[in-house]
């Protein structure tokens, strides 16, 4: 089997990733973009010696299970990966990847937790621009397995005003013929473009530039077109590697954060605060996480990695005290802003590396459970380390990764913790991406 050849295969099921699997001369082919039950022609991508990848070029018998991309860009942006099968289907797929994952472990596999809204659920965008050839300004998302641009007028996934905005903006940078970045020669002004957006109506946009700038004539415009924006910041980023954010923000016009509000609580959000991209889900995602602790009035329980406090606060409506902990100074401030906003006096945020953070805590008072939600990469062994000889009884584990969870939970298991329930949730909905809520209990304790 050689690169470009192609091949008429019958795509046997799915694999975890949502590929199309066949045969071909008894060796295993993953095939994007192709669907459980199709027949269709592939072209081989990446030949190995045991199995290989490959692209549907040609669907001979669509699956049943096909349906028409809503988005005319789905071919070639790489934002969105599953747009062409339908969404129960798509739930299955993630379901799948769980349990798949999860496989070697005992558990319980709750259903995925849907999506209402399929379109239009994200509440951050980030835009890349840049010129073409004919000096024109365009934005859009990277190609697929590449870092070009593929130029777009609207995303499907993100929020329509947001388009808006970024369409607006768009149109005052051409006018008035604002440079834009060239990330081969390092010159141009302009970057990129976040906005960010809350169930509270409130709109951010940052404004990612090289350089210091005036903009107080695109800020007149943007606030009589679109009322909404709160927050408008210049975010200075001359460096000349692939980092979007640096952390040089200057706020030229409204508030310094916009407001969400998340289950009943309200959350004052900066530009770099994190924030679940999916408000509706992210309130199923916590009223799950909550469930599964089956929390109580005497308990005390640690929030690690708390960020700006959005679970914690939530937490603590549930039990007797809870600690937020958190190594970014800012994020502390931000978290204690949030405190104060919903005048919660049984959270306490801590300043601090986690693992020292955790040991002071319980040589202090009895902890009950303890929540994390760490990066993809998973947690630090460290940190699983500090976890394992505390005792802590119960473990939350929200996964935005379940491959590098599967690991943590390896050896969480092997020190005496038993893995009890699993529930997927969808938060990114046309997407691979699943996020997935472990409940552990520690044994004999």
């Amino acid at each position: 089997m050689n690169l470009g050849e192609t091949y008429k295969v019958k795509i046997d099921n799915f694999d975890i990733n949502g590929y199309g699997v066949a045969h071909i001369d008894g060796q295993v082919v993953f095939v994007e973009g192709a669907m459980e039950g199709e027949t269709v022609i592939c072209k081989i991508t990446n030949p190995k010696r045991k199995y290989s990848f490959a692209e549907a070029i040609k669907i001979l018998e669509p699956s049943k299970d096909r349906v028409e991309p809503s988005c005319p860009y789905y071919e070639y942006c790489g934002g969105c990966d599953m747009m062409h099968i339908k969404y129960e289907t798509e739930c299955m797929i993630k379901e799948l990847r769980v349990k798949q994952t999860l496989r070697n472990f005992d558990y319980k596999l709750n259903p995925i937790i849907k999506n209402d809204k399929q379109l239009a659920y994200r509440n951050k965008i980030m835009v890349p621009f840049i010129k073409d050839d004919d000096g024109n300004t365009l934005y859009g998302f990277y190609e697929k397995k590449s870092h070009k641009i593929v130029s777009i007028d609207k995303c499907l996934i993100s929020d329509d005003k947001a388009n808006e905005i970024v369409a607006f903006i768009a149109r005052y940078l051409s006018i008035f013929n604002i440079s834009i970045y060239d990330e081969i020669n390092h010159k141009g002004l302009f970057r990129e473009l976040m906005i960010r957006n809350t169930a509270l109506d409130e709109y951010m946009v940052v404004l990612i530039v090289t350089a210091d700038y005036d903009f107080s004539k695109l800020v007149d415009y943007l606030k009589d077109e679109f009322p909404s924006i709160k927050s408008i910041y210049l975010n200075i980023n001359n460096n000349t590697n692939n980092v979007l954010l640096s952390d040089n923000f200057k706020l030229i016009y409204g508030k310094p954060y916009v407001t969400e509000s998340i289950l009943g609580l309200k959350f004052n959000v900066s530009p770099s605060s994190f924030m679940q991209v999916n408000h509706d889900q992210c309130e199923k995602l916590y009223s799950e996480a909550i469930r599964c602790a089956n929390l109580d009035s005497n308990m005390n329980v640690i929030d690690a990695y708390c960020g700006m406090g959005s679970i914690t606060l939530n937490i603590a409506k549930n039990v007797k005290k809870v600690y937020g902990i958190e190594i970014v100074e800012d994020a502390i401030k931000n978290a204690n802003s949030n405190k104060e906003l919903n005048n919660i006096n049984n959270a306490e945020f801590i300043c601090g590396k986690c693992e020292d953070k955790i040991k002071e805590l319980v040589n202090k008072e009895k902890i009950d459970v303890i929540f994390f939600d760490p990066p993809r990469k998973g947690c630090d062994i460290e940190f699983l380390k500090t976890v394992i000889d505390m005792r802590i009884p119960k473990i939350v584990y929200i996964s935005c990764n379940i491959a590098t969870a599967a690991r943590d939970i390896k050896i969480l298991e092997e020190a005496g913790y038993k893995l009890e329930e699993a529930t997927p949730v969808d938060l990114f909905s046309s997407t691979l991406h699943v996020e997935t809520i472990c409940l552990l209990n520690r044994k004999n304790d």
